[in-house]
């Protein structure tokens, strides 16, 4: 492992508020970061955005993704169709979210991402810790019907 951490105004102390339990694995989370995206452009976007976010900044980000979680959550107690119009709506909310803060998230990329929540075990554990189990196959189910719809060849 290198010993780099993400740019970033934070404190450690700070980084351990807002970041959680990432904080404390950094190193090994930017190694297999870099590994995986390391000469993509949305690495370099990201590496960029987040090297300027100071706490207020993150805070935000932690809140807006907690209001889709809870989002998610509620649509899925609700009984709500993945591929219905309020289950795209926050799907569409998460692409956002992402773009805004981390990197361009196009809907064909939100598409191939959301097969890493189902696929890999810590995607998985990520989304569903504040959801509830199946919302990963849920949220993919529901970025691939927006995608659908963003592209005009969603069903009737």
């Amino acid at each position: 492992m290198n010993d780099r951490r993400i740019r970033s105004p934070l404190t450690p102390e700070e980084k351990r508020e807002v970041w959680g339990e990432f904080a404390d694995r950094e190193e090994e989370y930017l190694d297999e970061v870099e590994q995986r995206w390391g000469d993509s452009t949305a690495h370099e976007q990201s590496a960029k955005r987040v090297a300027a976010y100071g706490k207020e900044q993150w805070e935000r980000i932690n809140r807006d993704n907690a209001a889709i979680e809870a989002r998610i959550r509620e649509l899925m107690d609700a009984g709500e169709d993945p591929s219905g119009e309020a289950a795209m709506d926050v799907a569409e909310a998460q692409r956002r979210h992402i773009a805004r803060w981390f990197y361009d998230m196009t809907h064909e990329f939100h598409v191939r991402k959301s097969d890493l929540y189902v696929d890999d075990p810590r995607f998985r554990a990520g989304i569903e810790a504040n959801t509830r189990p199946g919302a990963a196959e849920w949220l993919r189910t529901a970025i691939r019907a927006n995608a659908d719809r963003a592209s005009g060849t969603a069903g009737p």
